[in-house]
């Protein structure tokens, strides 16, 4: 999420070496070090099991962090002390909120040291114990309930469309069935290619559906698993343009493992249960439909599990992605 003040929080991971070292060396630095709490104690089983956020200044340096656990426990709020005051703990606070309704989670709850206590508060948390030690510092702790928060008010979902089959052949056709497939979504897509350069979302029509969908207010989402940004870094693509500007919900990750480098197909989904599906990625030959919700929920099961096990882009973050 961009926010004003220099700064911008983003979701990381623990199994990243970069984003792990990032997060180890903030902790350290404010527990550790200013607080006292015990090294032994400051890491512990849930770290690998948690949802991360980092928030980084303009050049990357990272400035705060803290974990959202699976049982919907915050914790390891961490602020660098030259950045505390600037709204850069409630950046990662309300990031933390936001990840754990994407996860349903009825509550949370958290560890607040006192003097942090009217912070939480003013972020609709109330304690519901006595004080209690923890690493020797003054605890309480505290809930907040998020079944309570309303959604936006959306109009129903239209009912099951007519499918329309696609197909190209040609470079030209590729990028038709490509803006006819963005056009019928509502507020999310993904796509897994070998490689991210300028042959089809660089398209102006294309950009404008990808740009309303990013836009497109909550459970707006775009996300692209991609093995090669090398021409995209390198010549600029329009996708990692707006990517900047939307860095919030347009999310890049590059597989790591041998069987997923090894894929050589490339799919789009979208959110109304269109797909369009490349046997081979570096060929034109595409089929697809606007509607079938059976292959889309196949390709969506697939791209969920490599993007569990990938990684983000390191090349990205020094341009705010």
């Amino acid at each position: 999420m961009p926010i004003e003040g220099g700064f911008h929080v983003e979701v990381c991971s623990w199994a990243n070496d970069a984003d792990r070292e990032s997060m180890r060396a903030l902790r350290e630095t404010v527990f550790v070090l200013e607080q006292a709490v015990p090294p032994e104690m400051e890491v512990d089983d849930e770290d690998p099991r948690s949802v991360h956020v980092l928030a980084r200044v303009l050049d990357g340096t990272p400035v705060g962090t803290g974990r959202l656990a699976p049982g919907g426990q915050i914790g390891r709020m961490a602020v660098l002390r030259d950045w505390r005051g600037r709204g850069v703990g409630a950046g990662l606070l309300t990031t933390l909120l936001d990840l754990a309704r994407t996860r349903r989670l009825p509550e949370v709850s958290l560890h607040a040291q006192r003097e942090a206590v009217p912070f939480y508060r003013r972020h609709g948390f109330e304690p519901v114990s006595e004080e209690f030690e923890e690493a020797g510092i003054p605890h309480v702790l505290m809930r907040r309930p998020l079944d309570a928060m309303a959604e936006p008010d959306r109009p129903p979902p239209p009912p099951a469309p007519e499918p329309v089959a696609l197909h190209a052949a040609s470079r030209e056709e590729l990028i038709a069935v490509t803006r006819q497939l963005l056009s019928g979504a509502r507020h999310s897509m993904c796509v897994l290619v070998r490689e991210l350069h300028p042959l089809l979302l660089n398209d102006t029509a294309c950009m404008v559906e990808l740009r309303r969908l990013a836009i497109s207010g909550r459970g707006a989402s775009i996300r692209v698993l991609a093995q090669d940004l090398t021409r995209a870094l390198q010549e600029g693509t329009r996708v990692l343009d707006l990517a900047q500007r939307l860095s919030s919900v347009i999310e890049l990750r590059r597989p790591v493992e041998d069987n997923d480098l090894a894929y050589r197909s490339a799919f789009m989904c979208v959110d109304t249960g269109g797909y369009l599906f490349r046997p081979q990625e570096n060929e034109m030959a595409a089929t697809g439909s606007t509607y079938a919700p059976g292959r889309h929920a196949e390709l969506m099961s697939l791209f969920e599990e490599i993007w569990a096990r990938s990684e983000p882009w390191p090349e990205l973050r020094n341009l705010g992605i």
